[in-house]
């Protein structure tokens, strides 16, 4: 890692450039006009040699290895949850500065932007692994903490609807490969996914569970104690891109009984890209939140039996902001680097 370089235009290296939150986090650097030295894509063997376009060159997809990572500055792992594992248990070094989003539930430094101190990487010392917060957790911990900022919470309970993007490419191939079969009146074959997924919603047990402990345990590392941590049931959406979220919220006996106004003002000011769709023509949908990095609240609903209580649609690209997050962790650790010692 070169200090003065990271500050200025670091060499930068994604791993799993080829995977659906490798090419978004890609497509995102460049957008985002984010000065960079060098760009290596690195990725397992079955990619090596793919070229891909950034700012207008030609880039080769390199194998993962640990010669990959020389000169590199910050390092971002976009790759499967495989291919994380199988690389920290050969031994490889890990690259000084990482920024992982793979949810492995490797130890590192949680990092959600507005919400995590930047005291944690100002100034950088040294070696520095940072955790891309998983997505579901992104959208949560932004609006439950904006709506305890002006509503004291009881408690809530969620719903998310997962794409299959979430659980990566062949995830994402089996579900197209199952809606063509059945559109062509042929069975759908089941790979990855435990049954037929398209025109169907699976519960998914196993990998719902472990994700669901991932998601509970970033949110109480983020919120802290002063937010509760929302009960959670996560299903197996025929949905290609955007988490989607049918969330449920007490708010606290003591506190006056808010209104749909109150409830509105308090996620207009949250911290981080809440933008509030919740008029009758203007709903957001996971179709239309594609390539948005905010989070789109498409209905709140107040309980008419019980005021306290009320009810929140919410969608969000899952891959935008997975990205967006990240990136911003890099800018926050190029700010470190250029902080006075």
């Amino acid at each position: 890692m070169n200090l003065d370089r990271l500050q200025r235009a670091p060499n930068i290296a994604i791993v799993g450039a080829s995977s659906p939150v490798g090419k978004e986090l890609k497509d995102l650097i460049q957008e985002s006009g984010l000065p960079v030295g060098n760009l290596k894509l690195i990725d397992t063997e079955e990619y090596a040699g793919l070229l891909q376009e950034f700012a207008g060159q030609i880039q080769i997809t390199q194998v993962i290895s640990p010669s990959a990572f020389d000169n590199v500055d910050i390092a971002f792992f976009a790759c499967s949850p495989e291919i994380m594992r199988a690389f920290a248990a050969s031994g490889a070094a890990i690259p000084e500065v990482t920024i992982d989003l793979t949810q492995t539930g490797r130890e590192g430094i949680l990092f959600l932007n507005g919400l995590t101190s930047l005291s944690q990487i100002t100034p950088i010392r040294g070696a520095s692994y940072f955790i891309s917060p998983h997505p579901s957790v992104i959208v949560l911990a932004r609006v439950l903490y904006g709506l305890q900022r002006g509503i004291a919470l009881d408690s809530a309970s969620v719903t998310i609807l997962e794409p299959a993007s979430e659980r990566g490419a062949a995830a994402i191939d089996e579900l197209q490969e199952q809606t063509v079969r059945l559109l062509n009146f042929q069975p759908a074959e089941s790979k990855l996914f435990k049954g037929q997924l398209a025109f169907n919603i699976l519960p998914e047990i196993e990998a719902a569970g472990g994700t669901e402990n991932l998601i509970r345990n970033q949110l109480a590392a983020v919120l802290g104690e002063s937010i509760p941590i929302p009960g959670l049931m996560m299903l197996q959406a025929p949905v290609f891109h955007s988490e989607s979220f049918s969330m449920f919220v007490r708010f606290s006996k003591a506190s006056s009984i808010p209104t749909l106004d109150d409830v509105r003002r308090c996620l207009e000011d949250a911290i981080g890209g809440v933008v509030l769709n919740d008029t009758r023509d203007n709903s957001p949908s996971p179709v239309s939140v594609v390539g948005s990095d905010k989070i789109h609240i498409g209905r709140i609903a107040q309980d008419p039996g019980d005021p306290l209580n009320f009810a929140f649609w919410m969608t969000a690209d899952n891959l935008r902001l997975a990205a967006s997050n990240a990136l911003g962790i890099a800018e926050s650790i190029m700010l470190s680097a250029a902080a006075p010692r």
